[in-house]
């Protein structure tokens, strides 16, 4: 699933007049896309570019913590393209960037970009310390002659609003309806496809494998019902994540049963959203029960 974005660098900016939404992204839900949304309005209005703040790597290992992301850079990078952003501005999250102040890192932003508007949640901070907030950065931008729109943060219950946090725990649970209840469009993994053991194709039922990055927090262990974005299509798929006890395998991976595709996948880049999950991980006695499985797994895809 090829797809097309374009990428700046913070450090060397661009001369295209933009609309810039701050914030991390991690997971792109609903509030982060009503950011979004708003941008592209805007932008449209003043003939301008939508352009989405991010990092091109993991914050919190700058920030001393062991947080991992719920999508990498490059999901994010996808699921912006899919949501319609003009423009990724990137920075690298390290001890340098962390320790800037926040007058520091906005001066880097207006001096490098042409930038008509800024649009924030009400929860937003920046700069050294999260120093900067939703207030300062509203009295920077009207001194330095932009429009600043301060979102406030949406809420998929009364008084619950939706936040990274809480999809993170629901990520670990595997939780993936509830998840997708909290994104504009479903849960993905995505990366180029490699080569596993094969055991899949010993049993009629090849498979694309996808390793996950050691900077992603790993979706919980099972079977889901799945799409697969390849090749400009989406097909239907049952994926496997996390080990593989029948064959003896404990390593961790996603792993694809593309129904209707017979065409070689290796070393193209896929994207593999998730719907629901099926059942547990669990060790059969021979391949056979597991085969017998998988098609009573598809069946149960086909059907949906």
């Amino acid at each position: 699933m090829e797809y097309s974005i374009r990428q700046v660098d913070y450090k060397n900016g661009c001369s295209d007049r933009i609309v810039l939404c701050l914030g991390f992204f991690d997971c792109v839900h609903r509030g982060h896309n009503s950011l979004i949304q708003r941008a592209k309005l805007f932008a449209k209005i003043d003939y301008a570019k939508s352009a989405v703040f991010t990092f091109c790597g993991n914050p919190f290992s700058g920030l001393g913590r062991g947080d991992k992301e719920i999508f990498t850079y490059e999901e994010r990078t996808f699921r912006l393209w899919q949501l319609g952003v003009d423009i990724v501005v990137k920075a690298v999250p390290d001890e340098k960037f962390f320790s800037t102040s926040p007058e520091g890192f906005l001066d880097g932003l207006f001096d490098k970009f042409n930038i008509s508007a800024i649009i924030a949640g009400s929860d937003f901070t920046y700069g050294a310390g999260a120093q900067g907030n939703a207030e300062t950065l509203k009295n920077y931008c009207k001194e330095h002659g932009a429009d600043c729109y301060i979102v406030d943060m949406v809420e998929y219950a009364e008084g619950k609003k939706i936040a990274s946090r809480e999809i993170r725990e629901m990520v670990k649970k595997g939780d993936i309806v509830r998840i997708n209840e909290l994104l504009p469009l479903p849960y993905i993994v995505a990366g180029r496809v490699v080569k596993g053991r094969h055991d899949g194709t010993t049993i009629g039922t090849p498979t694309a494998n996808v390793n996950i990055p050691e900077e992603k927090l790993p979706v919980a262990s099972g079977v889901y019902d799945t799409n697969v974005l390849v090749d400009g299509g989406r097909l239907r798929a049952v994926t496997s994540v996390g080990e593989h006890p029948t064959f003896g395998d404990n390593h961790y991976n996603v792993e694809s049963y593309i129904l209707h595709w017979n065409s070689n996948i290796y070393g193209k880049f896929i994207v593999v959203e998730f719907l629901k999950k099926l059942r547990d991980i669990k060790k059969f006695d021979t391949k056979e029960d597991l085969a017998a499985q998988i098609a009573r797994d598809a069946a149960r895809v086909l059907e949906w």
